[in-house]
């Protein structure tokens, strides 16, 4: 087993969905059946970047190719994106939102109606 430091590979800056490819790419170059990625010098991550980590490295969907990967040390705000993204992609956003909750207007006047609604709401 190898230790991976994300910062060391992609930059203080994870920004970006196209650098999950990146790392990707690293992680295969090493020809090791267990890899762990730290996190630890991270101090920022954006959704777009966790989501398509949590996709690649954590959801396997065949890009690792049998390499076992582990995430290890997220900060307390990388690891609670990585919590949201994880609940998002274990629902289905369908089961979320009952059908009778969604609003269709049938005329502009329904919308201005509906807005009208709101005002008084608040």
């Amino acid at each position: 087993m190898i230790t991976v430091d994300i910062i060391e590979i992609l930059g203080q800056n994870l920004g970006s969905r196209f650098m999950v490819a990146k790392l990707l790419e690293h992680v295969k170059s090493l020809h090791e059946d267990h890899v762990q990625i730290d996190f630890s010098k991270a101090e920022f991550a954006t959704r777009g970047f966790i989501d398509e980590y949590f996709n690649t490295f954590i959801v396997d969907h065949g890009k690792l190719e049998g390499i076992k990967v582990d995430t290890i040390n997220p900060c307390s705000d990388i690891a609670y994106i990585f919590g949201l993204v994880s609940r998002t992609q274990t629902r289905k956003m369908a089961e979320e939102v009952p059908l009778n909750a969604i609003y269709y207007p049938e005329a502009v006047t329904d919308i201005k109606d509906y807005l009208r609604s709101l005002g008084t709401i608040l």
